[in-house]
């Protein structure tokens, strides 16, 4: 069970370095069972409206040269400057690159759509508590247990 949601909104008029970040609408936490945190889920704006993102780790391979790992992005390798192969990673179901991996996520469909109602609720709370005059967002960095 889900015993708190915390949302930080983000400013829709702040500069955005990638059309990705456009997209962004939000940052939340969300404790269960007052005993378990997940940080750094996103709030997405998608063309069928906001949806929940799980929090990701970015995929990274070794140059086969000098073996550090570099991001899948990555042109050249960090250390010894190879050119990579820009088509190493591979490919999800609609054959688009997977550049992350989730680090936590629902294991079903019910608990995922409990995890989406109950952050989009809390995020829609939020929104309409930020256009309030003295609106003071909850600290997000905050600890979420004491």
């Amino acid at each position: 069970m889900i015993t708190e949601v915390r949302i930080k909104l983000i400013d829709p008029n702040m500069k955005r370095s990638t059309p990705s970040d456009e997209k962004l609408l939000a940052f939340c936490s969300i404790t269960i069972n007052n005993a378990f945190v997940i940080r750094d889920l996103k709030i997405i704006n998608s063309h069928k409206g906001p949806f929940v993102a799980m929090p990701s780790r970015k995929l990274a391979d070794r140059c086969p040269r000098c073996h550090t790992k570099n991001h899948l992005r990555s042109k050249y390798c960090n250390e010894c400057g190879l050119r990579l192969n820009p088509d190493r990673s591979a490919k999800d179901s609609r054959g688009r690159a997977r550049l992350h991996a989730d680090i936590a996520h629902p294991i079903n469909t019910e608990t995922r759509n409990v995890l989406q109602k109950t952050v989009l609720d809390s995020f829609e709370r939020e929104i309409e508590l930020s256009k309030e005059s003295g609106y003071i967002p909850v600290n997000y960095d905050d600890d979420l247990i004491e």
